[in-house]
């Protein structure tokens, strides 16, 4: 489970000054950072989520994935802060020959086949092969820091779980036992987080990149 909060910003937060309830408290770090995971997955295509070394998903940090080769100059792929190679069919592509899109942010969503270059024999490639699992990408997946607006946003479901709890409203073992996703105010917090959607026409393999 996700972790993009800890336990010392939530006791500030809450004006906790001693460790009764630590443990409770570090709970509730969890479950703010995975109704933020959850909501996030719900609004953007190819979502993968932060910081290895904040969560425990596997698909988070430097990896392997495969994709379909499109057989257009863009190719969509999951969230990362970087690719280190590609190849397609095997065989290697030129760091040249292609560019990270969004150009000038992260996280990256696709990755676009550079201008096609003069040469002796014409011109070279410009399209991603198509076929199956034939593109193979070699990065960081997701993004090696806990963005500042993810952050507080978790900081913000924090401190309205351990409010609730403070109430009344479910007991020390029963964390799990609400779906927090559909309070209220927490769905207000979770809104906040709108600017990660990521346009879509019929799926992910659509995206709109204009």
């Amino acid at each position: 489970m996700s972790q993009y909060i800890g336990r010392e910003a939530l006791k500030l937060a809450v004006g906790v000054d001693d460790t009764t309830d630590d443990a409770l408290l570090t709970s509730v770090t969890f479950r703010a950072s995975s109704i933020v995971d959850g909501y996030l997955e719900r609004i953007r295509p190819g979502y993968v989520g932060f910081a290895s070394s904040s969560n425990v998903r596997t698909a988070v940090g430097s990896n392997t994935r495969s994709y379909d080769g499109t057989g257009t100059d863009t190719l969509f792929i999951d969230d990362a802060q970087s690719i280190a190679s590609i190849s397609v069919d095997t065989v290697a592509v030129s760091s040249n020959s292609w560019r990270l899109w969004p150009y000038n942010e992260t996280p990256k969503r696709a990755v676009i086949y550079a201008l096609p270059a003069s040469s002796i024999r014409g011109l070279t490639q410009d399209r991603w092969t198509r076929g199956t699992a034939n593109v193979v990408t070699t990065g960081y997946f997701g993004l090696d820091t806990v963005p500042n607006d993810v952050e507080q946003v978790s900081l913000a479901v924090g401190v309205t779980i351990w409010r609730r709890y403070q109430q009344g409203d479910f007991t020390a073992g029963g964390l799990s036992a609400q779906r927090f996703e559909t309070d209220p105010e927490i769905t207000a917090i979770l809104h906040e987080l709108d600017s990660w959607a990521v346009p879509t026409v019929l799926g992910a393999g659509s995206w709109d990149i204009g």
